[in-house]
């Protein structure tokens, strides 16, 4: 990840919920925020897969994917994995986009049978921006570390974001919410 990328995610999450007239501390909609962005989150019916493949996707293997880029004729879209849980979808819709914002380029591409562009790899670094990206647009730290003031518990911060028990974990480790909570509590 490129040295500042964290600050930069935050100011990113905080522009987007200022453009989007949501409070700096409120949950931001992935649907809402790909709009913004010019990227339409695709459904698997629009997709026009053949029912072997649709079975494959949903039944057979679900947990094999979660979502992709897709690139056609000048379209940038979405595609998520419609078994998941609402908050992985969101979690997926974020990490996606947030692949298109920040203009990473895939290591590897595939073209599906139909000609359609699959975006499917990037490097361990455009991996690392994005999750942190989707992190910040989902929870941002500023907003976590209010609401832990606050005194929320932790099943009220994630049932307001909409996020995974998981991502909250993550934020709450990876942006040093967690540690600064402690030392506030230590100091009283």
């Amino acid at each position: 990840m490129r040295y500042g990328f964290k600050a930069q995610a935050e100011r990113i999450s905080a522009t987007a919920r200022q453009a989007l007239g949501v409070s700096a501390i409120g949950p931001l909609d992935a649907k809402r925020y790909a709009e913004h962005v010019g990227v339409h989150i695709l459904t698997i019916e629009e997709m026009g897969l053949s029912a072997e493949a649709r079975r494959q996707l949903l039944e057979i293997d679900p947990t094999s994917w979660s979502g992709m880029a897709i690139r056609e004729s000048g379209l940038i879209g979405v595609l998520v994995n419609p078994t998941h849980s609402h908050e992985r979808q969101e979690s997926t819709m974020m990490h996606e986009l947030s692949h298109i914002v920040l203009k990473h380029v895939p290591v590897r591409v595939d073209v599906s049978s139909a000609g359609i562009l699959l975006v499917s790899e990037y490097s361990e670094d455009d991996e690392d921006e994005a999750n942190w990206l989707a992190g910040a647009l989902l929870l941002p730290r500023d907003a976590l570390n209010r609401h832990r003031e606050k005194g929320w518990p932790a099943t009220k911060i994630i049932a307001h974001f909409g996020v995974s028990q998981d991502m909250y974990n993550w934020r709450v480790r990876m942006t040093g919410v967690e540690v600064q909570m402690r030392r506030a509590k230590a100091s009283l």
